[in-house]
């Protein structure tokens, strides 16, 4: 026969959740609320930009310095000032899209006829886009145009051998001056994507004006990798 004591031996305690029914509730909808969010974020586009702004927020709110890095829209401001610094508004382009900025610096003031070699008068163009480089986390593409007149010279069998060696010197000069090897792309895309406008390439390099548009090394900072 037990005594009052020893039934209170064998008292089992009221588990909390019982006494809280409530709980149970507020943690299916945290779970709910936690599914739906990442739902979301995966069917959602990344913009490196706005990511980029997040990481600046919560690396502020945690008491974390680094060193300032442009933005694309940053970046895009920076080169037209130094367009318009450089009176090359009429002769330099700079444009902005959902593929990142791009800088068309036509071949006139870039390469040599018919060669890969540096014109001396790219080289300030150049260096001043080159504290952007250093300044940003955007991967770069190099890219080389062409008009559609076949190649005379000796040293490129084509246009595609051109315009891919531009592109290289291009990224060779960056990487020389101690930028990153791995951010860098090299392209060459010879007459197939023509500047001046026209239906076909063909219609996009009917006269000298036109040519003279196309041959060009465009430097863009992409959004995405």
């Amino acid at each position: 026969m037990y005594e009052g004591n020893d039934i209170e031996k064998f008292a089992v305690e009221k588990p909390a959740e019982e006494e809280q029914p409530w709980l149970l509730t507020y943690g299916d909808m945290m779970t709910l609320l936690l599914t739906f969010f990442v739902l979301l974020f995966s069917m959602s586009t990344i913009d490196p930009v706005k990511l980029e702004m997040f990481s600046n927020s919560v690396g502020k709110a945690l008491g974390i310095k680094k060193a300032k890095t442009y933005s694309l829209s940053e970046i895009y401001r920076e080169v037209v000032r130094v367009v318009e610094e450089e009176n090359l508004k009429k002769v330099i382009e700079v444009q902005t899209s959902a593929r990142g900025v791009a800088i068309k610096i036509p071949s006139e003031i870039s390469f040599e006829s018919g060669s890969a070699e540096l014109d001396p008068r790219i080289y300030p163009i150049l260096n001043k886009i080159e504290p952007m480089m250093r300044r940003s986390v955007f991967p770069i593409a190099i890219e080389g145009h062409t008009d559609n007149v076949p190649i005379s010279s000796g040293n490129y069998p084509s246009n595609w051998e051109l315009s891919s060696a531009r592109a290289c010197r291009v990224v060779r000069y960056y990487i020389n001056r101690g930028l990153d090897p791995s951010r860098f792309r090299a392209i060459g895309y010879a007459s197939t994507r023509p500047r001046a406008p026209g239906r076909t390439v063909e219609e996009a390099n009917d006269t000298p004006q036109k040519r003279a548009q196309n041959r060009r090394v465009e430097i863009v900072f992409l959004t995405v990798e």
